[in-house]
């Protein structure tokens, strides 16, 4: 059997990430105090367990669960001294927080996205050694904060989307971590470039509408729109959960997560399908063809926008690195969909011909 050339260089990859990331030992069991914390911590809604079976490292998830933020949450997670994993998105965080978790020496992994972190709590991150991951996506960082970064020998991965961090402030990160992979995202420029060359590449639109049905069209057309609007919703959906297991490395419980909301929508967006054309088949044939076509023209023209954003993508990474395959894979993915809308294009043409 002949394996294709991509599954080979995922497979060196993941390969080369092991080696590099020997497997971690049991660790030291919990202290008295570390299992009175966690007993606690559950009591107020952290759910704090050990990251696999037989280890003692732990992950905890820390969610606002009440009206108002609980202090005691951190003033508790300081005593897990297992912690490698925190995962704190979305939380109302404060400077006296993080200054709680400064001696969880041990952690690795830190999800600070969607949070008010500042620059300035960042100088409570500079004892965390052995950190290799953080996310600050979505909150208030800049430049001036990423020097406070700088001790952290370990750090592998930085995402910092939708921060105000440039490429000046990246630049200056990496001379003195010159192995962390820094993710800044799409800034408000790039998109309105792109967007400017999807103008320029649109395809004609499609033809004018056919005049208006006979009245006894217009309820199944309603009923064919709002049916329409929910399949639309679904499809908005499922592109953003697609979008997050992206940002997410294979093999790891993020990507576990994100992709099991991928597949969870699937069977909603297949029942909506059917509604669509359930309802559609209730309209008379000359009307069905030609809001058929307006339909698959839609739908295509998403599509190529969606290729030329993702080419654009793979246009600003090096060919050859992991970065630019993973990139190149998004663009072939999506080019079957495409093949398949041009031909639904067609066919409703066709049918308009008849």
């Amino acid at each position: 059997m002949k394996i294709p050339l991509f599954s080979i260089l995922v497979l060196f990859v993941a390969a080369i990430t092991r080696a590099a990331d020997p497997a971690p030992d049991a660790g030291p069991p919990l202290s008295d105090a570390g299992n009175k914390a966690v007993a606690e911590l559950a009591k107020l809604g952290v759910d704090v367990r050990p990251i696999a079976a037989g280890l003692n490292w732990r992950t905890a998830t820390v969610r606002l669960s009440g009206a108002k933020p609980d202090p005691n949450i951190f003033v508790l997670l300081k005593d897990v001294t297992t912690l490698q994993e925190l995962d704190l998105a979305g939380y109302p965080l404060t400077d006296a927080d993080l200054a709680q978790i400064e001696g969880l020496t041990n952690l690795r992994v830190l999800h600070l996205e969607k949070t008010p972190t500042t620059d300035a709590m960042l100088a409570h991150l500079k004892g965390l050694k052995n950190l290799s991951y953080l996310n600050v996506y979505g909150s208030q960082v800049t430049d001036a904060g990423l020097p406070q970064l700088k001790e952290l020998a370990n750090l592998k991965s930085l995402y910092v989307f939708e921060t105000k961090v440039t490429d000046a402030g990246i630049a200056g990160l990496k001379q003195a971590l010159p192995n962390v992979r820094i993710e800044k995202g799409w800034t408000a420029e790039d998109i309105a470039k792109l967007t400017a060359k999807v103008e320029e590449k649109k395809p004609a639109p499609a033809p004018a509408p056919a005049p208006a049905p006979a009245a006894d069209n217009k309820a199944a057309e309603a009923e064919v729109a709002a049916a329409q609007k929910k399949l639309d919703g679904l499809n908005a959906e499922i592109a953003k959960r697609r979008e997050a297991r992206s940002k997410a490395a294979q093999g790891t419980p993020e990507y576990d997560v994100a992709n099991k909301q991928v597949q969870d929508i699937k069977p909603d967006i297949e029942k909506a399908t059917a509604a669509v054309a359930a309802a559609k088949a209730k309209i008379k044939p000359a009307e069905t063809a030609q809001a058929e076509l307006t339909e698959a023209q839609k739908k295509l023209d998403a599509l190529n926008a969606e290729i030329a954003k993702r080419r654009e993508a793979r246009s600003k990474v090096t060919a050859g690195t992991p970065e630019f395959a993973a990139a190149n894979k998004l663009v072939q993915d999506i080019k079957p969909e495409i093949e398949k809308a041009t031909a639904a294009v067609e066919a409703a043409k066709a049918k308009i011909k008849k």
